[in-house]
């Protein structure tokens, strides 16, 4: 009988216990659709669950929700009073469904409710469903069929800001208004993509109406001479085949966008736009037969009003010469000339009577050429944007005129290489973007005009190497992104001259080792991003000096996803991260932790080692890894193949808070697991294989009893075992435990106890006589013949019939087919004699051979043959003092797991074994390290020693 057996009479004494105490259970604390955010309880998410039932699937969720997601389900129905129960819900969102119906007050009991989203749902018309929503102040029912609205279906809906209607099948505007006109907070109406035609409707003010969005409609003629707007300052008419607009009841419209619309720039009325302070012209009609904008009506335009200061100008195919022509015409602070391809060139003063422009936007423009000449006035400029030009060099003082500027973007041009003469006088600058150019080399001049620069952009580039001091210049730099390069070598004092650094982007290099001092000069860094390089290391060794000893305020590291997997790690890794606070580890195919390295992180507070699994190898944990993380508030080990944890593993972790185990091939989750997270708050074990047995059932009473722990969708975990589709929560664990209803059974109880004890004890004794009759007959063959025997064979294989697959296809072939020598190995099914006992057949074939190759897998440790076989070759290693057993590894096999096994254990520890390599390429290794121990001869006398006073049986 094994440990599992003698532990359960323990296990059914305390379900009694826990059974008497359970008078009345609360309701669970987990949800079978949804669950709780494990950052704020307030939060419950029900995303991508095929929810179709909303009622059943939300009547379980706590009074205390304040935010709920249900998108991306199969709902189609909002039934009456569906959230009846959740009065204090602020934020809900049912976008991505399939809802076609809202129930009459539908939401009624939501009073306090202020975001309502519909959007992508396939409601075809509104009625009176919002009763009850007196607070709600945004309202997106964007992208859906609707075509007709109620006239009063937005009655309740007093303090209504913000309503999308936006991508329905609205035709008539005056139905909209109608709906409308009852909201008297509404600040922004939002009719994007519809098919309104007409803006006809009776009289109708909307006095609290600020923006009115009418863009991509059917729209030929803007008028709102029957539309009363006092306070409307943002009007959107754009992709409308507008020919007439009258604007003249809209005198406070401060921001107007007319673009790709097909009206006649003369047409607009100056007079009646006179607080207008942003215009829109981008893409509008150009002149007959050319493709080029009546500039002299623009300009006409601009000269007549008096508040304008920013022009978007995008798409009408103006050149260098039109840009001067544009000038004359009035004093902005913005402009955006952007997706014209008709800028080439840009250095003959174009911007000269432009002296009061503070942005300029010229990306995705056909530029490749600009000068100091280009912008000599604009001395006031502080943005500029370059970007997704053909810009390969700036030629010496190329920016030299603009003094103020501090954000400047160059990135998608083919930029190779920097020109610091180029950046003369950029001492203000603060914000540099060079992502996504063809810069493949720097260095510490490339920079050294950028005295106040604060954020710099080199991503995406094709950089290999940062020599020493390239960033020397850049003392208040406090972000520096050099991610997906090529780095490959970073040499001492690259950083150097980085003191307010806070955030360092090294993701998606090729970084394989860290060079002593690369961090030297990031005294103040507290962000490093190492993620998706190549570090990997393939020992325990400690590394000289530690990498990141430099950075004694660093909080956050991320090294997930190494491309070959961080593998091992070195005992003093982590070394000098004092202050650090979060440790990403996650997505590695493979990591070895042992329990010294997180014990240099005292101040660690989350810590993820998720996505590490690597075909059907689970993550290996040594027991006391966390022992020293006592700050610890988050761990992930989600995703990693894990089947069992220790207990121990987790004692000293009271300060932790949220757990998750989810997506691994967890069975039984251990009752000492839990017992000293004092603080635990949100346990995830989503995604396991939970059985539905006796082992388990402590953790269903826990789970559905403990209100202060959260367990997400824990009303939708399914029984494991074959032909079952019960639920984990509806299991019944009475089966476990007495039965308090029949006093028989306790008359009984301690009878059955002294059977099973009874029943255990004889079934060892049996077991150890049987084994005991086995170890006498090999020791008195081994005392008086061993001078008799002969070798038939150079290695007799013991192995589990589980294990078969790999000798035949990879043993056999390699040892007696290929390669030179060659040898001849005894194996059970072909060569034991037909008709003898099994264990003369074991015997003979282990004197008969000149060693014992013991093939070690989870399997074989389940087998008493070969534990069997291994204590008789390890008496033939004691008599004939040869080194006779040889073992070899086909999984790792935590040591833990080899503690029923003590003679085994004894020789991993005494002896050299052999692990099978997943890498082809180890392999031709593998095969010679066996033919070398197939060729040794001798052990050492103490070794056998050690053997022979082992204990024969467990």
């Amino acid at each position: 009988m094994g440990p599992k057996a003698r532990g359960m009479p323990l296990k059914w004494l305390w379900f009694i216990v826990l059974e008497f105490s359970l008078l009345s259970l609360v309701e669970m604390y987990g949800f079978r659709h949804c669950t709780q955010y494990k950052f704020n309880i307030h939060h419950v998410l029900c995303v991508r669950k095929n929810i179709t039932n909303l009622k059943e699937s939300i009547h379980d969720l706590p009074e205390y929700v304040t935010h709920l997601n249900l998108t991306h389900n199969q709902i189609q129905t909002v039934p009456s009073r569906s959230f009846v129960n959740l009065s204090n819900l602020v934020d809900l969102r049912l976008e991505w469904n399939f809802i076609w119906d809202l129930g009459p007050e539908a939401f009624q009991g939501l009073k306090n409710l202020t975001l309502l989203n519909l959007v992508e749902n396939k409601l075809q018309s509104i009625n009176s469903s919002f009763e009850g929503l007196s607070s709600l102040k945004t309202l997106l029912l964007s992208h859906n069929q609707i075509s007709w609205i109620q006239e009063n279906a937005f009655v309740p809906l007093i303090n209504l800001q913000y309503l999308n209607l936006s991508r329905n099948a609205i035709t008539t505007f005056s139905n909209v208004l109608a709906a409308v006109q009852h909201l008297p907070c509404l600040e922004v109406l939002d009719l994007t993509y519809n098919t309104i035609a007409s803006l006809d409707c009776n009289p109708t003010t909307l006095v609290s109406l600020t923006k009115l969005i009418l863009m991509k409609n059917k729209l030929v003629d803007l008028d709102f001479s029957t539309l009363s707007l006092p306070n409307l300052t943002t009007l959107d008419v754009s992709q409308n085949a507008l020919q007439n607009v009258h604007l003249d009841t809209l005198p406070q419209v401060k921001r107007l966008n007319l673009s790709q619309t097909c009206l006649e720039v003369e047409k607009l009325d100056a007079k009646h736009l006179q607080n207008l302070i942003e215009l829109d012209l981008s893409g509008i009609t150009p002149l007959p037969n050319t493709k080029h904008v009546n500039l002299s009506a623009v300009c006409h335009l601009l000269q007549n009003l008096p508040r304008i200061e920013t022009l978007f100008f995008q798409k009408n195919g103006i050149d260098s010469e039109n840009i001067k022509h544009l000038a004359n015409c009035t004093m902005l602070v913005s402009l955006d000339l952007s997706h014209n391809k008709d800028l080439v060139h840009l250095c003959n003063s174009e911007f000269s009577d432009m002296p009061s422009l503070e942005r300029l936007d010229l990306n995705s423009c056909m530029l490749s050429l600009v000068s100091n000449m280009t912008w000599d006035s604009l001395q006031n400029l502080t943005v500029l944007d370059l970007s997704r030009n053909r810009l390969k060099t700036f030629p010496d003082f190329a920016f030299a005129p603009l003094r103020r500027l501090q954000s400047l973007s160059l990135s998608r041009n083919p930029i190779t290489e920097l020109n610091n003469l180029s950046f003369y006088r950029l001492h203000e600058l603060k914000e540099l973007n060079l992502a996504g150019c063809w810069i493949v080399a720097i260095d510490s001049y490339s920079f050294s005009q950028f005295l106040s620069l604060e954020n710099l952009n080199l991503r995406e580039n094709n950089l290999r190497t940062l020599k020493k001091n390239t960033f020397l210049f850049l003392k208040n730099l406090q972000v520096l992104t050099l991610s997906y390069n090529r780095l490959a070598t970073i040499e001492k004092s690259a950083f150097s001259g980085l003191p307010k650094l806070y955030k360092l982007d090294l993701a998606y290099n090729i970084l394989s080792d860290f060079h002593p001092g690369m961090f030297l000069g990031l005294e103040g860094l507290e962000v490093l991003d190492l993620s998706f390089n190549k570090i990997t290391y393939e020992t325990l060794k400690s590394l000289q000096p530690p990498p990141f000893k430099d950075l004694q305020t660093l909080k956050r590291l991320n090294l997930e996803g190494q491309i070959n997997g961080i593998q091992v790690v070195p005992i003093n890794f982590f070394q000098g991260l004092g202050s650090l606070q979060e440790l990403l580890l996650g997505k590695n195919s493979k990591v070895f932790l042992d329990h010294l390295q997180l014990d240099q992180l005292p101040n660690l507070t989350r810590l993820d080692i998720s996505g590490t699994k690597a075909g059907n190898r689970g993550l290996y944990l040594n027991i006391s890894l966390f022992q020293k993380l006592k700050q610890l508030k988050s761990l992930q080990l989600e995703n990693n193949n894990l089947d069992s944890l220790a207990p121990e593993m987790f004692f000293g972790l009271e300060g932790l808070q949220i757990f998750s185990l989810r997506f691994n091939n967890l069975k039984i989750i251990n009752q000492n697991l839990l017992q000293n997270l004092k603080s635990l708050m949100y346990f995830d074990v989503y995604g396991n294989k939970l059985e539905c047995t006796c082992d388990n059932g402590w953790f269903k009473n826990w789970s559905v009893s403990t209100p202060t722990v959260h367990i997400p969708y824990l009303g939708s975990f399914q029984c494991q075992q074959p032909n079952t589709q019960s639920l984990l929560v509806g299991f019944d664990t009475s089966i476990c435990n007495f039965d308090t209803g029949k006093i028989c059974f306790f008359c009984s109880f301690s009878l059955v106890l002294a059977t099973m004890v009874c029943s255990w004890f004889g079934t060892k004794m049996i077991s150890s006589m049987r084994y005991g009759i086995y170890m006498f007959k090999s020791l008195y063959l081994a005392k008086w013949h061993r001078t008799e025997r002969e070798f038939v064979y150079d290695a007799f294989v013991s192995f589990n019939a589980a294990d078969e697959e790999w000798v035949y296809k990879e043993l056999v072939p390699a040892l007696e087919k290929v390669g030179q020598p060659t040898f001849k190995l005894c194996l059970h099914h072909r060569d034991f004699e037909l008709g003898v006992d099994i264990f003369e057949n074991i015997q003979n074939a282990i004197n008969t051979s000149r060693k014992t190759l013991c093939i070690v897998s989870n399997n074989y440790l389940q087998s008493e043959w070969c534990r069997l076989e291994v204590q008789l070759a390890s008496l033939q290693m004691f008599y004939d003092y040869q080194d006779v057993i040889i073992l070899i590894f086909l999984e790792e096999i935590p040591n833990y797991r080899l503690s029923s096994y003590h003679r085994l254990r004894k020789l991993v520890k005494r002896q050299t074994f052999i692990t099978w390599p997943e890498d082809f390429q180890e392999r031709p290794l593998f095969w010679a390290r066996i033919r070398n121990a197939l060729g040794n001869k001798t052990v050492r006398e103490e070794n056998a020693r050690l053997i022979l006073t082992d204990p024969l049986g467990d």
